[in-house]
């Protein structure tokens, strides 16, 4: 039924335990909110949009770097950046606008995703991260301090619901459906000052220099992926 397309295929994407899966969120400048569109290229039916992160925060305008461990559809570290967009029906989506992976992978945008410099390991409590290569690499170290100091969290809920479908700059979506790792996730959040960040990306530019959060998941989080869920609709 996949091969003559009557069914949409489902594809086990597993976010990995360890190395914790970690999300950078950073607001974005409100001077760079009218550029964002631009400078990241989005497509004409998708504007950016505010959302709360955590339930008690104020809705804003985010990007996120997440990097973790992944088997299934695809496999390695990866490391994601991406912003929220409103769809043609007003509902905040998520939508990846960079994406590493420390081995051969596959996305919507460039088909073969060639492998780059992706290191994300746990030593204890301390996880270092690094994406890209001098000047122009993200690194971080974060050492996660123990009980209250790094409360447990809850996610907005349109911040898990906007992971129903995963945006590509060309438009492109996959429909995901998870388990309770992502709408009710087992996540810690980070206090800055246990963490260390330098940031060389061209993507620093368009955020305020310290995150609003950093969220350490501590269990894995299964999905299962319809890969390129629209392309039979979009427009030519």
């Amino acid at each position: 039924m996949i091969a003559i397309g009557r069914e949409q295929p489902l594809v086990k994407f597993t976010v990995e335990a360890d190395p914790p899966s970690v999300y950078f969120v950073f607001r974005v400048r409100d001077e760079m909110v009218e550029q964002l569109g631009d400078r990241l290229g989005l497509p004409s039916e998708l504007v950016p949009a505010a959302i709360r992160c955590l339930g008690d925060d104020d809705p804003a305008h985010l990007l996120v770097l997440n990097v973790y461990r992944v088997s299934g559809l695809a496999n390695g570290l990866r490391a994601e950046w991406s912003v929220f967009v409103a769809d043609a029906a007003g509902v905040p989506r998520y939508m990846v606008f960079d994406a590493r992976s420390s081995q051969t992978s596959m996305d919507p945008v460039d088909i073969i995703t060639r492998a780059s410099p992706v290191t994300h390991e746990r030593r204890g409590s301390v996880i270092e991260t690094r994406v890209g290569t001098d000047p122009t690499a993200f690194v971080s170290t974060i050492d996660v301090p123990p009980g209250d100091a790094a409360p447990r969290v809850s996610p907005a809920p349109e911040w898990a619901t906007a992971n129903d479908f995963i945006y590509w700059g060309n438009g492109i979506c996959d429909r995901t459906y998870y388990d309770a790792g992502m709408i009710d996730p087992k996540q810690r959040k980070v206090p800055t000052s246990a963490c260390t960040i330098a940031d060389g990306t061209g993507w620093a530019e368009l955020v305020d220099p310290e995150p609003v959060h950093v969220l350490v998941f501590e269990d894995a989080i299964e999905l299962v992926i319809s890969p390129w869920e629209n392309l039979d609709r979009l427009e030519p």
